[in-house]
């Protein structure tokens, strides 16, 4: 299994942070991911790969965060269910077509 960096941040005001300063109480935690083609390889491929996600009642607001030496990808924010995240968080916050896009240029 491969491993993705999670970080959830905290909504203040009802409005999500964006920037890691901001994120004072975030958490950082890896979990480990069973999803194939292509987010396993993006994850095996980069440097770092950034979940942040910030949880209500019914959804999720996540992004995902790409780094390494040749690329630099800040995700927007996508509202998907919290069903829907739980199962397959990569897909949930990052499209497809994204990610295969991604993985091309690294």
């Amino acid at each position: 299994m491969n491993k993705l960096l999670i970080l959830p941040i905290l909504l203040t005001a009802n409005i999500l942070s964006t920037t890691m300063v901001h994120a004072t109480e975030s958490q950082q935690e890896t979990i480990n991911t069973a999803e194939g083609y292509p987010y396993k390889n993006l994850i095996m491929w980069a440097d770092k790969v950034e979940l942040i996600y910030s949880n209500n009642n019914e959804n999720t607001v996540c992004r995902v965060n790409v780094l390494s030496d040749n690329l630099t990808h800040k995700g927007i924010n996508r509202t998907v269910s919290n069903n829907k995240f739980k199962k397959t968080p990569m897909a949930a916050c990052l499209t497809r077509d994204t990610a295969k896009q991604l993985l091309t240029k690294l």
